[in-house]
């Protein structure tokens, strides 16, 4: 068995490794909650329907009470509308839940807008309470009886705490320990192999796993020293669910309590040496458990857990048998994985064989900014050959040693090593199909525009600068996603975060550009959540980051699939027409932008100008 220092050493050495991708998994357990006090929720519903003397003593009503904005559910101005529900003093509730909202949207600052978009509607109903007022309306309508309603309202609650407060947490505390247990042996940790659960369709009896060992340490906190012994006795349940979700629960949990027989004390001293971290993370206001201690501690547990098992390996325990995944737990050896890997390095010497060597300006283009220049054929082959290499990338991997060998995954099967990737993503695009798109873009931008202002007001206003059917500023982004990013394709995370900080720089940039201009505000997010200036705001950022990796992934191939097929001598005078049709537009707009009521009306400048009514719109230029 380690010390407690050389355990330290190896954990440390591990998210030295690896560390982004478990600080971000970490981030995700605090999140959930399920890193920092498993009966939260409990002692929560707990207080919601006892409520404390103190909590009592600051109720919402009070004259001059000012709410924190929170985001989160977890509210106590929120938890009195719900005790307001279910005593039966809908007409309190609905009183207190309006009061809170206006207070929350008037708490806003310049930045941290609460009045406007999805995000800050979700917030100030959630938090204010007006959500569990619009359900329990919602059931006493349809029930026509109000204590029929309040049961339907109860019985909702416990699903959504079941689903969001237990099943999540729980699944992803199975989650967390698999792919930390990769991390400890593999150099790369791809993030897919996160869906591990649900490739091999045993997320359910994880999360069964997990929900009884919490229901037995409960009961067992009943009791002084089961409180304390028991934790120890449950300690490897989620590292042996981790390494085989075939486990019953009740086997998952016997072999944790056989494992740790003669261990209790060992793994409380190991806890207590962790004590000066807890304590920082209390003066560091959380930061230091987030950035170093949470994935610190759960590397060195895991380092924890492979020597325990090592241990119940030598003696024979019963029931180790079943923890029956040692690739999991050490690099396979070579000659094992080319024995298994063999059609994987047949088909590396294919690659090596025929790899489609580009030169030049071809190169470049290609590689960097995923634009065609030459004959289609080659185009074809190329773009094959590459997305045959890509999907080749994680077995080459494995049969190197770099990664865990998922064929070697006791719980695999054929059905589930079959291709995800059904369209050629790693594409490159003939100059005349990107003008095409860019057009494409600009439309479906405009059509966006035009529909959601219509939902909005029931009036028809031509959107955008310009006056043609198209906003520019989605041309220019889908374009931009497309040839200035496609060196990060092969790594969607990151692909995601690239679009946010490009769309969020042309966006603003734009903004900012069209105010000096003319003077005017095409849109206003100001009231939005986490806006800068009015000019960009995070909701928009995200819905281009979801829009960016659909265009990348989906919608790109597939119409550059359907474009391949026009002949270039159509395709080049069609698009090129529509070019000197969407310049003459532009240059007419310099002088004579497309303006007026639903258009430009946004902000003060444009409210003196063009509007005898303020309007803000999440809609872009």
């Amino acid at each position: 068995m380690l010390t407690n220092k050389e355990l330290k050493q190896s954990g440390r050495k591990t998210v030295r490794k690896h560390y982004l991708l478990l600080l971000a998994l970490c981030a995700i357990a605090v999140l959930f909650g399920n890193e920092y006090g498993a009966n939260q929720g409990i002692m929560h519903l707990n207080d919601i329907l006892h409520p404390s003397e103190a909590t009592q003593e600051t109720d919402a009503r009070d004259p001059g009470f000012q709410p924190p904005v929170r985001i989160g559910v977890a509210n106590n101005e929120a938890d009195q509308v719900i005790r307001d529900i279910l005593n039966n003093d809908l007409l309190d509730g609905i009183e207190l839940a309006n009061t809170l909202e206006e207070q929350f949207e008037s708490s806003g600052t310049d930045t941290m807008g609460h009045s406007e978009g999805f995000i800050a509607y979700a917030i100030n109903t959630v938090t204010s309470g007006t959500l569990a007022i619009k359900i329990f309306v919602a059931f006493d309508e349809i029930t026509g009886s109000q204590e029929a309603a309040t049961v339907a309202f109860v019985i909702l609650g416990l699903i959504m705490y079941i689903l969001i407060g237990v099943f999540l947490p729980e699944v992803y505390a199975v989650i967390l320990r698999r792919m930390f247990l990769e991390a400890r042996v593999y150099d790369n940790v791809p993030l897919h192999h996160a869906m591990h659960l649900w490739k091999i369709r045993r997320a359910m009896r994880a999360i069964m796993t997990i929900v009884l060992k919490d229901l037995f340490r409960f009961l067992w906190g009943l009791t002084i020293a089961g409180f304390f012994i028991k934790r120890y006795s449950y300690y490897l349940v989620p590292f042996i669910a981790a390494e085989n979700p075939d486990m019953k629960p009740l086997e998952v949990i016997t072999l944790s309590r056989k494992m740790m027989d003669g261990h209790k004390w060992e793994a409380f001293k190991y806890e207590m040496s962790f004590l000066h971290w807890i304590i920082l993370g209390i003066v560091t206001l959380g930061l230091s458990n987030v950035f170093w201690y949470l994935p610190y501690k759960i590397a060195s547990t895991t380092e924890y857990y492979a020597c325990v098992r090592q241990l119940a390996k030598d003696a024979e325990i019963e029931g180790v048998q079943k923890l029956d995944d040692p690739a999991l737990m050490a690099r396979t050896d070579l000659s094992l994985l080319e024995e298994v890997y063999r059609d994987v390095t047949q088909e590396k010497i294919w690659i090596e064989e025929n790899r489609i060597e580009l030169t030049g300006k071809r190169r470049f283009f290609a590689e960097k900014l995923a634009i065609w220049i030459g004959a289609t054929t080659d185009k074809v082959a190329y773009q094959e050959f590459e997305n045959y290499s890509y999907r080749l990338r994680e077995d080459l991997q494995a049969l190197a040693g770099e990664v865990y060998p998922t064929r070697l995954d006791p719980r695999d099967s054929d059905d589930n090593r079959k291709l995800s990737h059904q369209i050629n993503f790693l594409r490159c695009y003939t100059i005349w199909n990107l003008l095409f798109m860019f057009l494409l873009f600009a439309f479906i931008g405009w059509v966006w525009e035009v529909i959601v202002f219509l939902i909005q007001t029931g009036e028809f206003v031509n959107r955008g600068t310009l006056h043609g059917p198209w906003v520019p500023i989605y041309g220019v982004g889908g374009a931009m996603i497309i040839v200035v990013l496609s060196s990060l394709r092969k790594r969607p995370l990151t692909e995601f975060f690239a679009i946010v900080i490009l769309c969020g720089f042309v966006e603003y940039l734009t903004s900012w550009a069209l105010e000096e201009i003319y003077g005017m505000k095409w849109w206003d997010y100001s009231g939005y959540f986490l806006n800068i200036n009015g000019r960009i705001c995070l909701e928009g950022l995200l819905a281009f980051g979801v829009l960016g990796l659909m265009a990348i992934y989906l919608l790109a191939p597939a119409l550059d699939t359907l474009l391949m097929k026009i002949p270039p001598r159509i395709m080049a005078p069609v698009t090129s027409a529509l070019m000197v049709i969407f310049a003459c537009d532009v240059c007419y707009s310099m002088f004579n932008p497309n303006t007026g009521t639903g258009i430009t009306d946004m902000g003060r400048q444009a409210l003196t100008a063009n509007s005898p009514e303020p309007g803000r719109s999440i809609m872009r230029a």
